[in-house]
């Protein structure tokens, strides 16, 4: 993650929740044989930031890489609610599903993976009880 201080507890706060439950939902998916890898380093700036910190997501298509590197909305990290982070921080994952045909992905495992991004707010909250709602 490339993350301006204020926001990094946060924006670790959520990735600590989202690793773990997207590996185990790819690893139960058809997702488990997809031979390509995606790297996901989001940027979480503040707009007077945002320039020198630009998106940069990339297809390396003969490394079967898709970097993933949107810019997130900083200010979501700095006064938002874990949910709204959360959905947040799953927004700029979601934005590489066009782009998983491109390391070799079927129309099942996009499918797949669009699936485990739509339901994943409401699965990951519901398995963090610790986390107040909103």
């Amino acid at each position: 993650m490339e993350v301006f201080q204020p926001a990094s507890a946060a924006a670790n706060g959520v990735r600590l929740c989202v690793e773990p439950f997207l590996n185990a939902a790819f690893a139960a998916s058809s997702l488990k044989t997809l031979e390509g890898e995606l790297r996901y380093v989001p940027i979480i700036m503040p707009e007077d930031m945002q320039w020198k910190y630009t998106a940069r997501s990339k297809l390396r298509k003969r490394q079967r890489i898709y970097d993933c590197a949107p810019q997130l909305d900083y200010e979501t990290f700095i006064e938002g609610i874990f949910e709204d982070q959360l959905r947040e921080y799953l927004r700029g994952i979601a934005l590489s599903a066009p782009h998983l045909a491109g390391l070799g992905a079927t129309p099942q495992q996009i499918e797949d993976f669009n699936t485990i991004m739509e339901t994943a707010v409401e699965r990951i909250v519901a398995e963090r009880p610790d986390q107040a709602r909103h």
